[in-house]
């Protein structure tokens, strides 16, 4: 950038599995609020995440899941693994696409009864962002039972917590 003005942020690197230090140890910001018995509860974390913002007409993420926020952004969720490779193929002159895996936790739940006690989202209407234990979330629907719920992953403890304690409450 020239003197005074803003350096522009296309690479958020320290968000990015591929381009971690070599040493870095990946680890679950779930992990300590799932390690007792979770009945209906999974860690999906290590989920690939991809924001793409710019041209979505055409974009061939394959075999990879599309969520349409707006009509220019864009999540694309993949195996962990397979982010960088997919990063780079989908980036063009016309869209900018930004690896956010390490940004993102992620919990499949079990029980339409449970997630309505946690949002207030139309489940009917998925995917769609919106508050799950008031921390805005991204929802996606599987089946008629089971749930896709990614946040934040500075938020993803204390979410993992709300969803477990409102689960123990339906059992019992």
């Amino acid at each position: 950038p020239r003197r005074g003005e803003a350096p522009v942020v296309s690479h958020l690197d320290f968000l990015s599995s591929d381009l971690a230090a070599k040493d870095a140890v990946w680890r679950s910001p779930l992990e300590r609020a799932l390690a007792q018995d979770t009945a209906g509860v999974e860690d999906l974390s290590r989920t690939g995440v991809l924001d793409v913002r710019g041209e979505l007409d055409g974009l061939d993420a394959g075999d990879a899941e599309v969520v349409r926020l707006t009509p220019e952004r864009a999540l694309v969720l993949c195996p962990f693994d397979e982010a960088a490779r997919l990063r780079a193929r989908l980036a063009g002159a016309r869209r900018l696409v930004v690896d956010v895996s390490a940004g993102w936790a992620g919990l499949r739940v079990q029980g339409e009864t449970l997630l309505r006690r946690l949002t207030d989202l139309d489940l009917d209407a998925l995917p769609a962002m919106g508050a799950v234990a008031h921390v805005l979330a991204l929802v996606v629907r599987d089946d008629a039972d089971t749930f896709r719920v990614y946040i934040p992953q500075e938020y993803g403890h204390s979410v993992a917590e709300a969803v477990i304690d409102a689960a123990q409450g339906l059992a019992g």
